[in-house]
């Protein structure tokens, strides 16, 4: 407004100057206007006069244009803001009748978002209800929508990939997931599903050289996905070529595989598979001389061998290096089990359960029982693991 008053003020003392001036000198000014066939003529001052003229007729419909305009802006940004108000009432009440179990209320919710601006979470929502509704291609339709927005496209990728495993189309999963770009290719979610996806393949090399890049974001897993690499490599070079030549291929590992223990554990559940108990106790003990490793210890239970005399020297020992581990009690009890040395066994087992009960060693405890047929002791030992584990059962589901 400011620049108007200043305007406004200008073409007045303009004016008032053309309009004096002339009456003071006596000549009142002319001017002639020819466009072709036309001629105007006028007075300086009537000049002016409609110059200014002009220039307010010309400021009034610039201003009410301007106001036309901002009204029609208005109307129309009041009518999205209502249409976007009730898409988003129908998304809130799609997400509540979601919890309540309301699927079919929360699925007519869902189709009037379509055009709102979440994200793809309502897709993403929508694919959720269609699934408890078991509409399974209304799922993926839902979910394809949702690969369309970046914020909600690696849910999408990763729930659509296991649908494909579900259905048995580990390669379909797998080429699904090598769609993503670099970044979303390192989520721990998108690791995990193409680890699986490659082992259903049976991939195993390929697994295998991939799987040091994704040590971070497996984490906790590695191990057990460096097992089932391992595990599974083993299985195939043992089916196909027998146990001399998996020992061969063991061999030719490079080393830092065989300190890995990982691979280790694999190697000797591979050998117990085989048969070869002795080989896999000789590794067991040769690999564990500076005390029990928390991978391969407890597969010391699956050792089943006439004479396991070194497994057990070595367990008597940790167990003189920690007198109340019943975990060391309990594998010497199955070591000795597997032996026939049931007197052992017994001992070990009773301490261990003294220690932490453990359903397994109570129902060795009961077949020893009833191997010298103290049959209301075993009914009592089996009576205390069920219990055992119907506490189990209900703890976890507490949880």
């Amino acid at each position: 407004m400011r620049w108007l008053l200043v305007a406004v003020v200008t073409v007045v003392l303009l004016l008032f100057a053309m309009i004096v001036a002339p009456q003071v000198i006596g000549d009142k000014g002319y001017v002639l206007i020819s466009m072709g066939q036309w001629n105007i003529e006028m007075t300086v001052v009537s000049l002016a006069i409609t110059i200014v003229v002009a220039f307010i007729v010309w400021w009034v419909i610039k201003r009410l244009l301007s106001r036309s305009f901002n009204l029609l802006r208005g109307s129309r940004q009041w009518l999205g803001g209502r249409s976007r108000r009730k898409r988003q009432r129908a998304f809130f009440r799609g997400m509540q009748a979601m919890a309540e179990g309301e699927f079919e209320e929360a699925k007519q919710a869902f189709t009037r978002t379509t055009d709102g601006d979440f994200d793809g979470v309502n897709y993403l929502a929508a694919a959720q209800v269609a699934r408890q509704l078991n509409e399974p291609q209304r799922v993926r339709y839902l979910l394809e929508q949702a690969t369309e927005y970046p914020h909600s496209r690696i849910a999408a990728t990763l729930v659509l990939a296991r649908m494909d495993l579900e259905e048995g189309q580990a390669e379909a999963a797998q080429k699904r997931l090598d769609a993503l770009d670099e970044k979303s290719a390192n989520h721990p979610q998108v690791v995990r599903l193409k680890a699986e996806s490659m082992a259903r393949l049976g991939q195993w090399q390929a697994l295998q050289n991939r799987l040091s890049q994704w040590r971070k974001p497996l984490a906790d897993d590695y191990v057990h996905w460096a097992q089932r690499v391992a595990k599974g490599k083993f299985s195939e070079i043992a089916s196909k070529q027998g146990a001399n030549q998996l020992k061969q291929y063991w061999e030719d590992l490079p080393r830092k595989l065989r300190h890995d223990d990982a691979y280790r554990a694999a190697y000797i559940q591979q050998l117990m598979d085989q048969g070869m108990h002795s080989d896999a106790q000789q590794c067991l003990i040769e690999w564990q001389k500076k005390g029990p490793n928390p991978v391969l210890m407890p597969l010391f239970k699956q050792i089943n061998l006439p004479n396991a005399s070194s497994s057990i020297k070595l367990l008597e020992t940790w167990i003189k290096q920690e007198s109340n581990n019943a975990e060391l009690y309990s594998t010497l009890g199955h070591i000795a089990f597997h032996a026939g040395d049931d007197v052992l066994a017994e001992k070990a087992l009773l301490k261990a359960i003294k220690l932490s009960e453990n359903q397994t060693d109570l129902l060795i405890l009961a077949t020893i029982s009833e191997r010298r047929d103290d049959n209301l002791q075993a009914l009592a030992l089996y009576k205390q693991g069920v219990a055992l584990r119907e506490q189990e059962v209900v703890a976890g589901n507490v949880q």
